[in-house]
């Protein structure tokens, strides 16, 4: 009686369709964004649906992340892929005249002795690689951020284990962008090629289906050859010949039910917006930049950076979640003060003791989409499903060569080519058997 049920309301859910889509698009985040705009673009001829539970483009983690930009990788793999997006974004804010709000104010990394030991041949492979860095010694530090204190003494550095600082090194080509901006744009010009969006919709699941149907009670059976139908959705069902799963951190939610591991845990990070007469002096910092603008700085203790908001007067401040932090998903992702208190602020204020006695003026929370194998995107085609997920917190980054390669993937080529000319092997990110290194700087 249950499969009879079930049937009659599947079939009703299909007789309710309104169109049979060649590419259906699950998640409208910049993943999802760019890999339908360069779907759509390198197919004008194919119907292409994006479907988002929000009720706009990219108000998810997209919205919620730090904003910084950077070619700063140990894999080899992840410096293509950053470097290739970065220059896109230059060419649509400088060529395109599209503004991103794309700053290439640095990447600083404060680093201890032991900090820059375990750095130097991962620095001299990035060179290797054209990746351009600058290292300042104590005396530059000094003379250009007086307020940075290089030795901590107090009872608390010492309590928590505070270092001194040592070196810093910046990545020249790295910076901050706008990821509602570049959004902006991927959907644009989406919707100008004809693509279609539709919001307020939520993926329940992906539906499954015999290749070659019997019509027997159950199907598909363990024997059966399989394809993906379509999505079932808190509307309807839509039904598509290929399907593209880009939502993050709650792909999992999607791909364990039907026995895909993608390997992604969603981890929890927490932004706070800070503001203060000295933070605005700490902001308009020079020698560093044409802009005059600290970089977004790395403090050398848990992974707790700094972003500049200029036009704000403020610094966004986050901090990697370590050991002793749990991973998974939550639909409302919330920002814990005693997070700021007694995890980020004692390590802030041990470095800029003028931080002190502060209190965020903001604060939210989103996810990375972790993989946790070796911390790069998993591109890669699964019958007629193709996922592109686990940026592992660097999706701004690397969206446009994302969406290329997933673009290159669904024509079946072995070869995507990105921004500038350069290739790479479609084979490197797949879910199984993949070519890459694991990821040492995820920031």
């Amino acid at each position: 009686m249950k499969l009879d049920i079930d049937v009659a309301v599947r079939g009703n859910e299909l007789s309710g369709m309104e169109k049979h889509w060649d590419v259906l698009v699950v998640g409208a985040g910049i993943i999802g964004l760019s890999t339908a705009y360069h779907i759509k673009k390198d197919n004008s001829d194919l119907s292409v649906l994006m479907v988002d539970r929000n009720a706009a483009a990219a108000q998810a983690d997209t919205r919620k992340t730090m904003g910084g930009i950077r070619d700063t990788f140990s894999s080899e793999t992840n410096r293509l892929l950053a470097k290739s997006s970065i220059e896109f974004y230059q060419h649509v804010q400088n060529e395109l005249h599209f503004n991103l709000n794309l700053q290439l104010i640095g990447y600083l990394w404060l680093l201890t002795e032991r900090e820059f030991k375990t750095f130097e041949p991962l620095e001299t492979e990035m060179r290797k690689q054209g990746v351009r860095l600058r290292t300042y010694d104590r005396k530059d530090l000094a003379s250009l951020i007086p307020e940075l204190v290089l030795d901590p003494k107090t009872k608390q550095s010492n309590l928590i284990g505070i270092e001194n600082i040592y070196k810093a090194l910046q990545g020249l080509d790295c910076g901050i962008v706008s990821p509602e901006l570049i959004a902006k744009f991927y959907e644009e010009e989406f919707k100008k090629q004809g693509g279609e969006l539709q919001f307020n919709t939520e993926v329940k699941s992906l539906c499954l289906e015999a290749k070659n149907k019997l019509d027997l009670p159950g199907e598909p059976h363990i024997w059966q050859e399989k394809v993906f139908s379509g999505v079932k959705t808190s509307r309807r069902f839509i039904k598509a010949d290929t399907i593209i799963v880009a939502t993050g951190a709650r792909t999992s939610t999607l791909l364990d039910p039907i026995g895909i591991d993608c390997l992604i845990k969603p981890k929890k990070r927490q932004v706070f917006q800070i503001k203060s007469p000295a933070a605005e002096k700490l902001i308009n910092t020079k020698g560093f930049n044409e802009s005059n603008t600290i970089p977004f700085t790395i403090l050398p203790k848990s992974g707790v950076c700094l972003r500049p908001i200029r036009g704000e007067k403020s610094f966004w401040v986050t901090a990697e979640d370590d050991l002793g932090r749990g991973l998974g998903y939550e639909e409302e992702p919330m920002p814990e003060e005693s997070y700021f208190t007694y995890g980020i602020y004692p390590i802030l204020t041990e470095y800029f003791p003028y931080f002190a006695n502060i209190h965020p003026a903001n604060s939210w929370a989103g996810f990375y989409d972790v993989n946790s194998i070796d911390s790069q995107p998993i591109i890669d085609r699964v019958h007629n499903c193709i996922l592109v997920v686990g940026t592992s917190g660097s999706g701004i980054i690397k969206a446009d060569a994302v969406g290329r390669m997933a673009a290159a993937i669904f024509k079946g080529n072995d070869e995507a080519t990105l921004y500038g000319g350069r290739r790479i092997s479609t084979r490197l990110l797949r879910l199984t058997n993949r070519s890459v290194t694991k990821e040492e700087l995820v920031v």
